[in-house]
């Protein structure tokens, strides 16, 4: 039996403030900042590990931001 996680809300917003405080390449500065454990990276919180742990770098790979709701 397979169980699909998902993000909780504050992996959520951790994910899309860090997404917007890096712009176009958010994914690449996630990976990196991963690499480094978030240490000098800006905003990067203990909620960006808790995804890297929980859901593996192959994750972020095929993961989409939500569109906003205007």
């Amino acid at each position: 039996m397979t169980v699909k996680k998902s993000l909780t809300a504050e992996q959520m917003r951790a994910v899309q403030y860090f997404a917007k405080q890096h712009g176009r390449n958010w994914k690449s500065a996630l990976s990196d900042a991963w690499m480094r454990a978030g240490i000098g990276v800006v905003a990067y919180t203990p909620a960006l590990q808790q995804v890297r742990n929980n859901f593996g770098p192959a994750w972020l790979v095929k993961f989409k931001l939500p569109k906003e709701v205007e």
